[in-house]
């Protein structure tokens, strides 16, 4: 079994707001966040879920980096920032390898994916997934 890690800037938390009919009385902008947060997040387990079933050891939770330390591209030594991240763990230990890289076909997998910004991510992002060195907003890490 390969366990793996995933950190990015969208506000993935899981909040299970599921219905995508306005709620009747409720606070509309939370609701809003709450369910573009759980949206983002099925969709990252879709792309995982593309090669592999992934079952989650921890859901996602914001972490906050004041160190400037972080494999964000364009954010690298950028102090103040905070993403999202969760682990979870595949079967097949080789289900992401492409020949070049351990989980390059899940890089690959999550590059340009549509996504939906909730007004509560640390800095402004464009509407995909984006897996380039120089722009990354999600990222993926083997645990050992």
């Amino acid at each position: 079994m390969k366990t793996i890690t995933c950190y990015t800037l969208f506000d993935i938390t899981q909040t299970n707001v599921l219905n995508r009919s306005k709620p009747v009385g409720d606070n509309h902008k939370l609701w809003i966040v709450q369910r573009n947060s759980q949206a983002n997040f099925d969709t990252i387990l879709q792309c995982v879920s593309l090669r592999a079933n992934p079952e989650i050891l921890h859901y996602p939770h914001r972490v906050e980096d004041n160190t400037g330390n972080n494999p964000f591209g364009f954010l690298m030594e950028k102090q103040n920032i905070y993403y999202w991240k969760f682990d979870f763990k595949v079967q097949n230990n080789s289900v992401f390898n492409d020949s070049i890289d351990s989980l390059g076909f899940l890089t690959k997998d999550c590059h340009e994916i549509p996504m939906l910004t909730c007004g509560t991510e640390s800095v402004d992002l464009p509407s995909f997934l984006d897996t380039t060195p120089e722009l990354n907003n999600i990222y993926f890490m083997e645990n050992v």
